[in-house]
């Protein structure tokens, strides 16, 4: 008996299979077994699908005929559990448009067009795993959590991954958009912001400036120097949520959010869309990229991006705030053999827009009236990156990775900054900030994956290094009042300069931060059921400040952090788990002795289960508890008064319950969902807040979007979205003084494929206008939420 089967294939079609020479040798031969055989226990990790293959005939006594050259450049995931011999070869060949061949206990490894009948026949451009989640809004592995390419299932911590396809179908234009539906975060916490900061609060805690990462690298930081991205040149987003230390060094409390980028694949990619929207938005992107050689050992992709837009905000002489940017991102890819790779990745961007939006406030209730100036505010950035990762398979135990990238960051950011007011006036003050910025991260990873007996490990030993470079300049000079009842925009403003600076508004520094670490991790499996993933890091950080308004500084710091976490892997797909882990960020200054501050650290104690059966379901719930401490607070003398110095004395904790649903129901349904419960308090200050709820902490938040997709008739690949999202009431102060009442927003996507090449889409953001605040910091100045965004593209991809 024959049967010809295909495996399932990925958004980008296969082209016809060329005919190649027979003589290649053939791949292996395995004792035979009948092939539709009783499910048995499969444990293969993340690794080349010739080695993969070959580990599925050992574990399965399976007879498996294929062509190893024509596999040399393909990667597999991780297949583990109880199944039968065949759903375990499905999930290998997933995407690869390979077919198979049964014949009793013989599979045979085919080319997409089998009608030959030749034995894996395939032109090597063609050859390609799908890239996860191109095609799916549910994950399998994350490389973010462990740095193992380890099945979510096997991680002891809670993450959420945000798929390409997800992205793609909620028109995400940013990362903070991107992760609207993820648990546990809170984004957008100063609503609309056209710097482009990914302002985000992870279980309580503000991770704007701790848990920016590409690629596994920190994007560092340094006062407004921030890295920004471009969410169109990432193929998934991972969100590791609680303290992450023991893998990735100084980092806060709530997490970590991994930004991973497209990189070049065999298989040709090609596309070009055109967007337009409301606030006059025009957008084009192109994403190219493919095989340059038949033997598929150079590949190459480049995505581009260009905008000119305006956004909600209007000053009220009708001037437009705007929102400009040019992006490009070449990268290329040598893979010699199934063993090495070496991938250059590169960025470049450039923004031009209008800085900072503060929005005059009455009751927490913004009015429209801006409190800047058209003439003066703007935000200038231009920023590169170069950087490569590198891997290489010693032998079948070990492999060695090297990750490295340098940036450059160079903005000049000017802004009205409202201070108080007086009457119908307001005080303002102008700002001008001109920083340049070095960065360097090397990241260097030796993993094993060895047994001893029974027991199975996955060992993993890194050293990685961090440097920065900042020259930080701010110059402040008071500017023109604003009137409310006659507001005169277009004024002139002096530029503030070193000697016109308040006195004591100065800022004005070269800094040097130079971080190293060395890191293991063991993730130990028994008897297949039980997973000891244990873990311990060490960090030296080196601070050198040279205030050119003060006084020279240097800070210190070291810390060892740890995680240990056991997970039981049911072979139905549930897995419990227990875990704890340390984080610890460095505070910068001095204290009023003129000594270091003690860095501050976070430890989280968090249990959970997830539960996912196959690859169309993900459900996780977790339950954590975690404290910061350390934190820096005014220091106060014996009769109660500040003395203008801080001491690192004030904790923070977090409570809270998160909940996450990714299904494919069927070929039609696509559902994500989300719920999360976040009991936050100040638990020591001394600026009277202790007791209180932390800025930008919801108690309570909810998500879910659900999609259509037509498989069939005149409205084949119709796809039709629609989220509602529910963020609770907050505070704008620790001091709870600014109250910002609760909103649900709604949101919606419609894409449909006029052909194979061209795809008309349209996305719909807050598609009731919801007119909400997102923040106050003050009586006077609240930030408003995101307005509906609407957005038509089409697309064409050939």
């Amino acid at each position: 008996m024959s049967r010809t089967r295909t495996a399932l294939q990925s958004q980008h079609k296969v082209k016809p299979l060329a005919h190649l020479v027979r003589a290649t040798a053939l791949g292996m031969v395995l004792a035979a077994s009948a092939v539709e055989a009783a499910p048995v226990r499969i444990d293969i990790p993340a690794q080349s699908l010739a080695s993969a293959l070959t580990s599925l005939g050992a574990q399965s006594n399976l007879q498996i005929v294929f062509n190893q050259t024509q596999v040399q450049n393909l990667r597999a995931p991780g297949v583990r559990g109880e199944m039968e011999p065949t759903q375990a070869l499905e999930r290998l060949l997933q995407g690869t448009g390979i077919k198979y061949q049964v014949e009793g206990s013989r599979v045979t490894l085919l080319g997409a067009d089998s009608a030959s009948g030749d034995t894996l026949n395939m032109s090597a451009q063609v050859i390609t795993g799908t890239v996860e989640g191109e095609d799916s809004y549910v994950p399998r592995t994350s490389n973010s959590g462990s740095k193992t390419d380890t099945p979510l299932l096997e991680i002891p911590q809670s993450i959420s991954v945000i798929t390409r396809k997800q992205m793609d179908a909620q028109g995400a234009q940013t990362v903070t958009e991107a992760l609207r539906y993820v648990p546990g975060v809170k984004v957008e916490a100063y609503g609309l912001d056209p710097k482009g900061f990914d302002w985000l609060y992870i279980r309580g805690f503000n991770a704007q400036a701790t848990s920016d990462y590409l690629n596994g690298l920190r994007q560092q930081n340094n006062s407004y120097a921030f890295f920004r991205s471009e969410p169109y040149a990432f193929e998934r987003i991972d969100v590791v949520r609680g303290p992450s230390s023991s893998l990735f060094g100084l980092g806060d409390a709530g997490g970590i959010v991994n930004r991973v980028s497209k990189k070049p694949t065999a298989n040709h990619i090609n596309e070009v869309e055109l967007t337009g929207g409301n606030h006059d938005r025009k957008q084009g992107q192109f994403d190219l990229g493919g095989a340059l050689d038949d033997q598929n050992q150079f590949l190459y992709r480049v995505v581009g991006l260009a905008r000119d837009s305006n956004t909600q905000a209007e000053y009220d002489d009708g001037h437009e705030v705007e929102d400009n940017r040019y992006y490009i991102a070449p990268s290329f890819t040598w893979a010699p053999d199934e063993d090495t790779s070496l991938t250059i990745l590169t960025d470049f961007l450039r923004d031009r827009n209008s800085g900072s939006i503060f929005d005059y406030s009455v009751n927490g209730h913004p009015t429209g009236t801006l409190l800047g100036d058209h003439n003066y505010n703007h935000f200038d950035q231009d920023q590169y990156t170069l950087g490569y990762e590198f891997r290489h398979r010693l032998n079948d135990t070990w492999e060695f990775r090297q990750n490295a990238r340098y940036g450059q960051v160079d903005l000049i950011f000017n802004n009205l900054l409202p201070q108080l007011q007086v009457g119908r006036n307001i005080i303002r003050t102008a700002d001008r900030f001109d920083q340049h910025m070095d960065t360097f991260n090397l990241d260097n990873q030796l993993q094993a994956n060895f047994d001893t007996g029974a027991i199975k490990h996955t060992l993993l030993m890194g050293a990685d290094y961090s440097w920065q470079d900042a020259n930080i300049a701010r110059w402040r000079t008071l500017g023109p009042s604003l009137n409310l009842d006659n507001p005169v925009y277009g004024q002139s403003v002096p530029r503030p300069t070193k000697d016109t600076t308040l006195a004591g508004q100065a800022i004005d520094y070269d800094q040097n931060i130079e971080q190293i670490g060395a890191y293991l991790q063991d993730q130990v499996k028994f008897d297949d059921h039980w997973i000891l993933t244990a873990g311990g890091r060490y960090d030296y950080v080196r601070n050198d400040l040279d205030n050119h308004v003060g006084a020279h500084s240097m800070q210190k710091d070291n810390a060892f952090t740890g995680r240990v976490g056991l997970t039981y892997l049911t072979d139905f797909g549930l897995a419990p788990y227990v875990s704890y882990s340390e984080s610890f960020v460095p505070n910068t200054g001095i204290s009023s002795d003129g000594s270091a501050f003690k860095a501050s650290e976070a430890h989280q104690y968090e249990a959970g289960v997830k539960f996912q059966p196959d690859e169309t379901l993900l459900i996780t719930l977790a339950a954590y508890e975690l404290t910061k401490e350390n934190i820096l607070t005014n220091q106060l003398n014996a009769n109660g008064v500040p003395t203008g110095f801080s001491e690192a004395t004030g904790e923070q904790r977090s409570r809270g319950i998160e909940a996450e649903l990714k299904a494919k129901l069927d070929q039609n349904w696509d559902l994500l969902a989300s719920y999360t419960y976040t009991k936050a308090k100040i638990t020591k200050s001394n600026d009277a807040n202790e007791g209180n709820r932390p800025a930008n902490v919801p108690e309570h938040m909810a998500n879910g979007w659900l999609n259509y997709t037509f498989h069939e008739g005149a409205v084949d690949g119709l796809s039709i979205g629609g989220g509602v999202r529910y963020t609770g009431s907050l505070y704008g102060n620790n001091a709870n003084t600014y109250h910002v009442d609760n909103y649900t927003l709604f949101d919606a996507g419609v894409s449909y494929p006029l052909n194979k090449n061209v795809t008309l889409s349209v996305n719909a953001q807050n598609l009731l206008d919801e007119e909400y605040a997102a923040t106050c910091d003050s009586p006077i100045s609240c930030y408003p939420g995101l307005r509906r965004t609407v957005m038509t593209s089409v697309k064409y991809s050939w």
